[in-house]
């Protein structure tokens, strides 16, 4: 009679601790899944490839950025730090690219996944060449 006591005790005990585990706000899978957040790539892939937190990433016909260090990827906007370069500073920038800032956002859905639509760029380019600098706009999405 002890021992059903304590087998019944032990199973009380275990399904209240699984109950309390699983009310305590999170999914036995983990919190929430949120979105995937990509960038359409175009280095090296002309239709593009959906990527995250890429090194090199081309942000134009005209820009890219490189040697990118991302300092926050995701939900709504990414941010990281490298080096600009593009056919509009040429052939200054081939050897020596300028330090940039590169901020991506406005995320757009695509099957299931969510792509970022833009982008703007700081970087201390001569005022000569900021017209032709390409440092905002439009990122390609599938």
């Amino acid at each position: 009679m002890r021992l059903a006591t304590t087998v019944t005790t032990l199973a009380v005990a275990g399904t209240a601790l699984a109950a309390g585990v699983s009310g305590c706000g999170a999914s036995p899978a983990g919190p929430a899944a949120e979105t995937p957040v990509y960038v359409l790539n175009l280095r090296g892939a002309e239709q593009g490839r959906p990527d995250q937190r890429p090194v090199i990433l081309v942000l134009s016909e005209f820009s890219t950025i490189s040697e990118v260090t991302w300092r926050s990827w995701g939900p709504t906007r990414a941010v990281g730090a490298g080096k600009l370069s593009g056919t509009w500073c040429l052939p200054a920038c081939e050897d020596a690219p300028y330090d940039a800032t590169v901020t991506l956002s406005a995320v757009t859905p695509v099957r299931g996944k969510g792509y970022f639509s833009r982008y703007a760029v700081a970087a201390d380019v001569p005022v000569r060449q900021r017209p032709a600098a390409d440092l905002s706009g439009v990122l390609p999405t599938p």
